[in-house]
């Protein structure tokens, strides 16, 4: 007995002081006290994976694989590790001109990082109203008649003068000349979208779309009250930004899409939760984690590894047509399911993990699929922001996939 309690001591004095050098021999161990000591080394185990966890977000490494769900020890860095995250992303954001976000959480940190926010908006707003007043300046130098003419001729957009009253053209440059000359419609089209009448603002912005043979167009038109020849006129510039619309919409496809499952991405996911929370809507947050998808990629390869993240997405698509489902990342997914309470939200994500678990892909493979989860239902009197949402849904998610293993481990049994 106090040989066994000696070793104990001496080991449980390791793990805390040279853990990576710490060592317990079972053998010598009295047979009563076997289990016990496996129970501490499971315990310095997980000490040792929550120290390296710990040690390497204090050095600013949040992209480091979190310990696995079983050590307990380190649940309260996983939701650190989440908010560092969320506050990267966050400083990001402002760093793109985003000054709508704020920080919640941190205590003094959040005062500081809320202000310098506020500050750099602020400056933003003295920045635009001396662009204005820099463009006002710049419209009345283009009011010149003389000036107008020379300049317009050969610059890439269309620029008609027309007569303020019945829009008849007065001048027309290069690009815009070759447009009545092709006699197509057009020029006639653009005119109609023009107000009756005398001019009641100094300067307008319009976007249009019309077909033209069959072809969508996409125009920027800009008008500017002038004076032509002693009358009241408009000179119109015309800008076909067709080519950049389309171009928008890919480039938008890509910054809100992932790539592999073509659902949305975490950034869309966070901008949607946060308008979302913002507008006091009713939804359930759900947060979603494929089950063993580390056991997929080191046995059947990384391959088989996406069709199973690719299955998933597909199965988690059919909650409904209204919810929007967004892969954050790795094994993770979130939806937002509006209208939906708790119960609702759960009784559709266990036909969903019961279709998973009887995906036809399976036929004839020995590989297993299955779904953890956790639900946060949200409603008008909610008062949690997305971080903190986001970190309950996640708590949730471990305790379902804790419960789910237990309850293998009795059917096992």
């Amino acid at each position: 007995m106090s040989a066994t309690a000696d070793l104990l001591f001496a080991y449980l004095r390791d793990v805390f002081y040279s853990s990576s050098s710490s060592e317990l021999d079972l053998d010598k161990l009295d047979e009563d006290y076997v289990l016990f000591a496996k129970g501490l080394m499971f315990f310095a185990q997980c000490l040792r994976q929550f120290n390296e966890f710990a040690l390497a977000l204090a050095k600013g490494n949040l992209d480091i694989k979190a310990p696995p769900p079983e050590n307990e020890l380190a649940a309260p860095l996983k939701t650190l590790q989440a908010n560092l995250r969320h506050l990267t992303w966050q400083t990001q954001q402002v760093a793109k001109g985003d000054y709508k976000q704020s920080v919640d959480f941190m205590g003094g940190f959040a005062d500081a990082f809320n202000t310098m926010v506020a500050q750099l908006a602020e400056r933003q707003d003295k920045l635009e109203n001396e662009i204005d007043i820099s463009r006002k300046h710049a419209e009345a130098m283009e009011n010149s008649n003389a000036l107008l003419i020379e300049l317009t001729r050969h610059i890439p957009e269309q620029i008609f003068v027309v007569s303020a009253e019945k829009h008849d053209i007065l001048l027309a440059n290069n690009l815009a000349q070759l447009e009545l000359d092709n006699d197509s419609g057009y020029v006639t089209e653009l005119m109609k979208l023009l107000p009756p009448g005398e001019p009641k603002n100094r300067s307008s912005s319009i976007d249009v779309q019309f077909y033209q043979n069959d072809v969508l167009r996409f125009l920027e038109i800009n008008t500017y009250e002038i004076e032509w020849h002693g009358a009241s006129s408009l000179a119109l510039i015309v800008s076909d930004v067709s080519a950049e619309k389309q171009q928008l919409k890919e480039l938008e496809d890509v910054a809100y899409r992932d790539a592999l499952t073509r659902t949305y991405n975490r950034f869309y996911g966070l901008i949607t939760l946060n308008e979302w929370l913002d507008a006091g809507k009713n939804f359930s947050l759900i947060f979603v984690d494929l089950d063993n998808l580390k056991f997929v990629n080191d046995n059947y390869g990384h391959k088989e590894g996406d069709v199973y993240i690719i299955k998933i997405a597909e199965h988690l698509a059919t909650y409904s047509q209204d919810c929007v489902l967004c892969r954050l990342g790795g094994d993770e997914y979130m939806l937002l399911v509006p209208n939906a309470n708790y119960g609702q939200a759960y009784i559709r994500m266990e036909e969903i993990q019961y279709a998973v678990q009887n995906d036809e892909y399976l036929h004839g493979k020995d590989i297993y699929y299955s779904i953890s989860f956790g639900i946060v239902a949200i409603d008008e009197k909610n008062d949690l922001s997305s971080s903190e949402a986001l970190s309950l849904a996640d708590e949730r998610m471990y305790a379902h996939k804790r419960m789910r293993k237990k309850e293998r481990l009795s059917e096992a049994k």
